[in-house]
């Protein structure tokens, strides 16, 4: 090994697993079972398996992420504390993985959900602060990951939120380079990503493998841009053993077993190796006759039939001068494209270019930014249900939308509205007029070909990926929709269920159905003779992906339209501050929190307008003084002026009564006592409600965090855990308007909004539930919660300016309550 590397205290590590396994909570059937498998340090391997083998479940074993404890001598298995049985033993350079965190960097296939904290530099900082490392040695980590990855250029304050996709795995992989791994652990992650972003990721491992000769773990189904620096491939497979140990008579159960263990050279030319029937892509540099996919049936160019493009197919569909965006902002605008039955559209673009804005605008579910989406003649009379009143999807009703067009999210479980697979199927006709005979015999017809006939029964979300991305397309075409839109479909499948994906698409196309594909999957494209649209910011040189000098020309005639979409990547984005004052912004996060209950909780003692009157007198001569303007107060605290005058109407009306009575009718007494309590009442919910808004606005949730885990030494676990919720508020937002269009698109978009509530909010729950232990998982791979002191990145400084804000704060509260004692108006609360 080179000397480098054996100087490198973070040296690459060996792996070794003994006969391990592991069954998830509340399954039936281990994902893993009995695998043996050594990696010697600074090998790189690639991992592959059809989809569902547990591919992913091994390398959150080897990182560390399952079971608390492996089996004890003696013990076969053991259950931890979540429900799940581990078998066999992890072991990293010979010790327990569960001990071994910050050894093993695990970058996840969601970028969204290893996105901890709200800024970049953070996120990066997360992993080397839970490994206890100084913290003059944290920034210059992350400078250097980001600048690895091709993110130097972007702040480290910049936001989570304005980041494209690529950006957001390129990040990913930054937080896990930070931690400098001896064993990076990589799972699938270039799936999502365009060409550009696969070429980047591809580069910066690469880059940081050469440095640092740590062992790397690879599981991708398109291994491709991989296969230069990959020296070992292991293939997975099942197989039958026999167990006659559980008494009478003998049973088999199925392991996980090595197909295939070699060099790319061997695995990938082995004559004696079916990889095509194991789900297999062999790599394009390795293939042969025998791994060329399969003909697509039905293809017009090569079966010679006619051109979709021309005029004697319908179009069903038109874009005039249509702009798209959200929000009001437009990403694509002069938009003028035509749909025809029997035509598959490819949308294709870098990540962030704005392809599922224009998918979902096309198919009614959401509004233009300017121009229109005309449905044609026989897309409008469709072929059951009311014929809609207007050409626009976007105002047809939800059941009419769902006769005619439907649409496939790229979230499989952004669709899922029933609690069993033939439900979920059979929801559509039903919404749409079919009988419930009718749409039974078709929600079987569609199970049988998707292959998913002995689910029936079971709940969508136990599905692995792979079968919940054919449900969801099996319940789009239930209702024979004249128009599919499908964002992402191939999107982690294995070459088989890529191939019956993809043969389906082609014979719904022949069939007269009009498909439109959101993708980054050239080889679909391809093989689907599909036109293209590109959608490229301005100035853009590169195509969308490479192609070569003898595929020019075919691409110039599938190539329907170049988009111009606004530019993704802006590098400058201005710093958030704390507060609009200079002053509150330098105070200590957790000294503005208790400064703001020092200035509001003591007026809860007494109720009379003397004291609230000075309080507010003096609150706005402070918030002068610190840069507020009394009109900058009322638009910063506006809810507050809104409800004071709401409350005392209410007392006036129905408050205690006392003293001269001006005016009785029913239940309402106005007198003089209920007049003196509103006014009391008014007052002090402003003089409580100004410093508490005031105080407290603005501050960042991370240096908050910081302020209550390094100034008040609470739990870290409680701190940025709770830090993490708060960012996964954020990501849920988009889940609910995702599930909003997702009912729509089913035709469930029509009921009552009570009676609508309660099933959508099921699944945000769901959904939040499961987001959040994909969160737990990335932040326990970056050595959260481990046995090591954590350190942190940011001082949260305290110093005497932090203890003058105090006193300040309860000198408002002191005075006021001062002042009404010696005038003899105090009242205390309650009386």
């Amino acid at each position: 090994m080179d000397r480098s590397i054996q100087d490198n205290p973070y040296r690459p590590a060996a792996l070794e697993l003994r006969g391990w396994g592991y069954r998830h909570a509340y399954r039936n059937h281990f994902a893993v079972k009995d695998l043996s498998l050594s990696i010697p340090a600074g090998q790189r391997v690639l991992l592959l398996g059809a989809s569902g083998i547990g591919k992913s479940t091994i390398l959150e074993g080897v990182a560390g992420l399952l079971g608390d404890h492996a089996p004890q001598s003696g013990q076969d298995q053991v259950e931890d504390d979540e429900g799940g049985v581990t078998q066999g033993q992890v072991l990293i350079d010979g010790n327990p993985a569960v001990s071994s965190r910050g050894r093993v960097g695990l970058v996840l296939q969601d970028p969204d959900a290893q996105a901890i904290f709200q800024r970049l530099g953070d996120n990066v900082a997360f992993g080397p602060e839970n490994m206890g490392l100084p913290r003059e040695e944290i920034w210059p980590r992350v400078q250097r990951a980001m600048a690895e990855v091709g993110l130097a250029d972007l702040q480290l304050t910049r936001s989570t939120m304005h980041l494209s996709g690529g950006q957001m795995q390129r990040l990913a992989l930054a937080g896990a380079l930070a931690m400098q791994p001896g064993l990076l652990l990589l799972d699938e992650p270039t799936a999502n990503l365009d060409p550009v972003g696969v070429d980047q990721i591809v580069g910066a491992v690469r880059k940081v493998l050469d440095r640092q000769g740590s062992t790397m773990i690879l599981v991708e189904h398109r291994a491709g841009p991989w296969m230069d620096m990959i020296d070992r491939v292991i293939v997975l497979g099942l197989g039958e053993v026999e167990d006659s140990t559980g008494g009478s008579g003998a049973a088999t159960y199925r392991k996980t077993v090595i197909m295939a263990d070699g060099s790319p050279q061997e695995v990938f030319t082995d004559p004696g190796l079916d990889l095509a029937s194991l789900g297999i892509w062999v790599p394009e540099a390795y293939r042969s006759a025998r791994d060329s996919l399969p003909e697509l049936g039905g293809s017009r160019v090569r079966s010679g039939q006619s051109d979709p493009g021309r005029d004697d197919h319908p179009v069903l569909l038109a874009a005039q001068d249509l702009a798209v965006g959200r929000q009001g902002k437009a990403v694509a605008e002069h938009i003028d494209l035509e749909f025809r039955a029997g035509q598959i559209t490819a949308l294709v673009g870098a990540n962030g270019a704005g392809k599922s804005t224009l998918a979902m605008t096309l198919a009614g579910l959401l509004e233009p930014v300017a121009g229109s989406v005309l449905a044609q003649d026989r897309l409008l009379r469709g072929l059951q249900g009311q014929m809609p009143a207007e050409p626009e999807p976007i105002r047809w009703t939800s059941s009419q939308l769902a006769a005619r067009i439907a649409y496939v999210f790229q979230n499989p479980e952004h669709q899922f509205a029933r609690g069993t697979v033939l439900d979920e199927v059979k929801l559509a006709p039903i919404r749409t007029g079919m009988s419930e005979d009718r749409a039974q015999a078709r929600a079987l017809e569609l199970l049988d070909r998707f292959r998913l006939r002995q689910y029936a029964h079971a709940n969508p979300y136990t599905l692995s990926g792979g079968e919940k991305r054919r449900l969801t397309v099996a319940s789009a075409l239930a209702a024979a929709p004249q128009m599919l839109i499908l964002d992402e479909p191939t999107f982690g499948q294995d070459r088989n269920t890529w191939v019956s994906m993809a043969q389906l698409i082609a014979d719904l196309r022949d069939q007269g159905a009009c498909i439109i594909l959101v993708t980054h999957d050239r080889e679909l494209v391809q093989a689907l003779d599909a036109r293209l649209v590109e959608m490229t910011p301005p100035g853009a040189q590169k195509a969308v992906w490479p192609v070569s000098e003898s595929d020019l020309q075919a691409r110039q005639k599938t190539v329907a339209a170049r988009l111009t979409v606004t530019p993704m990547d802006q590098r400058d984005e201005p710093v958030k501050p704390a507060s609009r004052s200079q002053y509150i912004a330098s105070i200590n996060p957790a000294f503005r929190l208790i400064g703001a209950f020092l200035a509001a909780l003591p007026l809860l003692i007494s109720l009379d307008p003397v004291s609230a009157t000075t309080a507010l007198i003096l609150e706005f001569l402070m918030l002068g003084a610190a840069g507020f303007t009394p009109l900058r107060v009322v638009r910063s605290t506006w809810p507050i002026f809104l409800g004071a005058p709401g409350s005392a109407l209410a007392i006036i009306l129905y408050g205690k009564s006392g003293g001269a009575t001006f005016w009785q009718w029913g239940m309402i007494h106005i007198t003089q006592r209920s007049l003196d309590l509103a006014l009391a009442t008014a007052l002090r919910i402003l003089a409580i409600g100004i410093p508490a808004i005031i105080t407290v606005l603005g501050i960042d949730a991370t240096d908050l965090a910081d302020a209550f885990s390094q100034v008040l030494h609470l739990p870290d676990r409680f701190v940025y855990g709770g830090l993490a919720g708060m960012r996964l508020f954020t990501v849920l937002k988009d889940d609910w308007s995702a599930l909003t269009a997702s009912r729509r698109s089913r035709g469930l978009g029509d009921e009552n909004r009570f009676k609508a509530f309660m099933p959508q909010a099921f699944a945000l729950l769901v959904l939040s539930i499961r987001r959040s232990t994909t969160l737990a998982t990335a932040m326990e791979a970056r050595g959260f919660g481990g046995s090591t002191p954590r350190t942190h990145a940011r001082v949260s400084q305290i110093r005497p300016r932090d203890a003058g804000f105090l006193l300040i704060c309860l000198a408002v509260p002191a005075i006021s309550l001062t002042l009404a004692a010696l005038t003899g108006s105090i009242a205390f609360f309650g009386n």
